[in-house]
């Protein structure tokens, strides 16, 4: 699954928008919009702040597991 998928997913799972989740993480609504789009790819320390913020709103473990594998 490609990082813009995954991201869309979570935001679905926890039923939010892309301005709430992006400001969760810690970014811009643009930046969070260009990951969904496929246009850029989140950092490692981004990849790694939207794992920390998936796990304390538990978001289910697959979705989790398939970002570690980005």
């Amino acid at each position: 699954m490609k990082p813009d998928d995954i991201l869309k997913d979570i935001r679905k799972e926890l039923k939010i928008t892309q301005e709430q989740f992006a400001r969760d993480i810690g970014v811009s609504f643009s930046t969070l919009n260009r990951w969904e789009r496929g246009h850029r790819s989140p950092s490692p320390l981004a990849m790694q702040t939207i794992k920390n913020i998936c796990k304390q709103k538990g978001v289910s473990e697959s979705l989790i597991t398939e970002l570690d594998k980005t």
